[in-house]
């Protein structure tokens, strides 16, 4: 679906600058026109898949599941995880704790093309899209290159904007995937889905019926979409409005505003935000889901 014709400057220069931030692979020329002819709601929905690996720099407030704490490792690994969760609550950033690939591998033009064969989580986090789990290393070191020590024991998390739900530690076997459908889960994946299926269906009455989680067959979650559809329609009603002095002044209420504000669409992590270059501060439009 390529781009209207009749597209506002102001979303064409954002939908491009999505474009283009988003880290592509293979990162070539081919693929970088690939995402620029993607429709503005198409390209939303690759920048929530890859941002929505990261975790916006936040206080929030710590539970600790029972999944997690009577582990073993809770106890072996208690210096670590305490550094780590001080960092949780006082709103640190957590973007060295976590995962590398995101870093490079944001988007594959290839897992979204039609026909036999394709790998639709090339570009994917499964247990995120899935199950809402981050997870994060506890080394206590970050390396010059911005990164903590990789450590083999991984800390789940369920993350909103407030909250960081501890949800259990595994080693990397977690992440570990069957060959073939009759090859057993490994240990540590098979307690992964026991402890996802418990919180799932806990507090629902027996019998009923449950939906865990919905996704798309791009391999995307559909929350993920329905977010890309309503940040569109929030951009093209808000966009015209955005050319009325009366209007612009009433976004900075008891602020002075600029004589010429320099308005402009920006994601901030999972925020749809309206930047000012002349004051140089963003007005949040819609809040991400962390």
């Amino acid at each position: 679906m390529t781009a209207s014709p009749i597209e506002p400057k102001r979303i064409k220069k954002f939908r491009l600058s999505l474009a283009k931030g988003i880290p592509r692979f293979p990162n070539d020329k081919a693929s970088l026109k690939v995402l620029e002819a993607k429709h503005l709601t198409d390209i939303l929905v690759d920048y929530i898949n890859w941002m929505v690996r990261y975790v916006a720099p936040r206080p929030r407030t710590v539970h600790v599941e029972l999944s997690a704490s009577n582990d073993p490792r809770w106890t072996s690994q208690s210096s670590q995880i305490a550094a780590f969760l001080e960092k949780v609550k006082k709103g640190d950033e957590l973007t060295p704790h976590l995962s590398l690939k995101p870093h490079t591998r944001g988007v594959a033009p290839a897992a979204s093309r039609k026909g036999p064969g394709v790998d639709r989580w090339a570009d994917k986090d499964m247990v995120l899209n899935v199950m809402g789990y981050h997870h994060f290393h506890l080394g206590k070191t970050i390396g010059t290159s911005g990164h903590a020590t990789r450590t083999d024991e991984v800390l789940f998390a369920q993350v909103t904007r407030d909250r960081f739900e501890v949800v259990a530690i595994f080693d990397h076997t977690v992440f570990d995937m069957r060959k073939s459908p009759t090859e057993p889960l490994s240990a540590e994946r098979n307690r992964l889905w026991q402890i996802y299926d418990e919180r799932t269906t806990r507090g629902a009455p027996s019998g009923s019926v449950v939906v865990a989680s919905s996704i798309a067959t791009s391999g995307h979650s559909v929350n993920f979409v329905r977010q890309a559809i309503n940040y569109t329609r929030i951009l093209y009603e808000i966009d015209p409005k955005l050319d009325d002095p009366v209007y612009v002044r009433g976004l900075y209420r008891k602020a002075t505003p600029p004589e010429k504000p320099r308005l402009e669409w920006r994601m901030h992590f999972l925020d749809l935000c309206l930047f000012c270059r002349a004051a140089q501060c963003a007005l949040i439009f819609k809040k991400g889901p962390n």
